[in-house]
């Protein structure tokens, strides 16, 4: 059973938990968080397709934040089980986070050098691995491939780093 950390409605982090299968039964103020991480390389993504067990769909890499972890040490977990990559907090650049009806979506950034090839997935949740241009994705979400969940995250992610580096473009 995983508990999941609530917060409230400014997103401190609360004394409490909930089981994860509940997570939509909480009451008004409380909320659950799932933290997104787009890993970024010479203007690629780094996209996952997801095992058959989590629909085979691509996505980039998340999860939930576990009672007792904050959004941050999330993301250094998810990274570490997801693809057997050790990130540090000064490579993680928090883009925004946005509260929806029942949880937030915290959504992180990440300019690295990987070799996907010195990855280790987590076969349960990743099929495997690629280094995808926004014009790819762009392609798998046309193709209806792309998890739904993840493409205004991705819009979020382009918009301010693209900015920042003086290009936009739009998915």
């Amino acid at each position: 059973m995983e508990l999941l950390q609530l917060f409230d409605e400014n997103k401190n982090m609360l004394n409490e938990s909930i089981e994860r299968d509940k997570k939509k039964e909480l009451e008004p103020g409380k909320y659950f968080m799932i933290i997104l991480l787009f890993i970024e390389n010479n203007n690629k993504f780094l996209i996952q397709k997801t095992s058959d067990s989590r629909e085979s769909e691509y996505a980039t890499t998340g999860g939930h934040v576990t009672y007792g972890d904050n959004a941050l040490k999330t993301v250094i977990k998810e990274a570490k089980e997801e693809l057997g990559l050790d990130l540090k907090e000064s490579e993680i650049k928090e883009i925004e986070t946005v509260k929806g009806k029942y949880g937030y979506v915290s959504i992180y950034y990440c300019n690295k050098k990987i070799d996907i090839n010195e990855l280790t997935i987590q076969e349960e949740e990743v099929d495997s691995l690629y280094w995808m241009s926004a014009e790819e994705i762009n392609e798998l979400i046309k193709e209806d491939k792309f998890r739904k969940s993840n493409i205004i995250p991705l819009e979020k992610v382009l918009e301010k780093t693209r900015w920042e580096k003086k290009e936009i473009y739009m998915i």
